[in-house]
């Protein structure tokens, strides 16, 4: 089972003596200027990351190729530093939890790096295949982007508890009332583990640490691509 420590992004083992040797030797000051690259080194002035540089330079130095490149990074869930400020996501893992019910990781990203992640619940083992943008199905909540509120409310079921924090999709759908919660049944053999859509974070430490990550980095969305 996947741990929930806080995490320290890996940086790109892309070796920048290596980037400043080729733009040297190409001798093209149009893409050195684009890159903010002089015969000194790499500058300082332009906050990217060494593998948003190099990726420029091969794509012949355009500014408008860095927004295509983040775009992709998106896409294919491979986000890196610097590209993208604070954002949540929310991914399958694969695995399953005591009841088989499915595991799904909410990671946290300040400034574009990952500080930590999390196992979360949602929906419950039975209403994983049920229709998600239905309401009154049970199922885990829909792909999408959602944005996300930096104050807690009283849960409106008894399950969501007294610490709810709301989520607003950016999209059409008939769900409503989504949010992260304490999952108070997980692993409980009693017919209620999971939730009726919501995140749900397996310990009210793991949730205060998310709430405060969202009162502190005020994150843009969460991405949830779990289907």
């Amino acid at each position: 089972m996947l741990s929930s420590p806080s995490m320290t992004y890996m940086k790109s083992n892309i070796d920048k003596k290596q980037i400043k040797k080729i733009l040297i030797n190409t001798g093209d000051q149009e893409k050195l200027n684009t890159l903010g690259i002089d015969k000194g080194g790499i500058s300082k002035n332009q906050n990217w990351s060494v593998e948003s540089k190099f990726h420029l330079l091969k794509s012949g130095g355009k500014q408008e190729n860095k927004k295509n490149y983040i775009a992709q990074k998106i896409s294919t869930g491979r986000i890196n530093p610097g590209e993208l400020s604070s954002y949540i996501t929310l991914r399958p893992t694969g695995q399953t939890n005591a009841l088989n019910n499915p595991l799904y990781e909410l990671r946290l990203y300040a400034n574009g790096q990952l500080i930590n992640r999390f196992l979360t619940v949602t929906g419950r083992r039975h209403t994983q295949n049920r229709n998600r943008h239905q309401s009154g199905t049970e199922a885990p909540l829909p792909d999408g982007k959602y944005t996300v509120s930096i104050s807690t409310i009283r849960g409106s079921i008894a399950e969501a508890g007294d610490q709810f924090l709301p989520i607003w999709p950016l999209f059409k759908t008939g769900r409503t009332d989504l949010g992260f919660h304490v999952d108070p049944s997980f692993e409980k053999n009693n017919g209620e583990d999971g939730t009726s859509g919501c995140i749900g974070l397996i310990s009210k430490q793991h949730l205060s640490q998310v709430v405060t990550f969202v009162r502190t980095y005020r994150p843009k969305f969460i991405d949830v691509r779990i289907q």
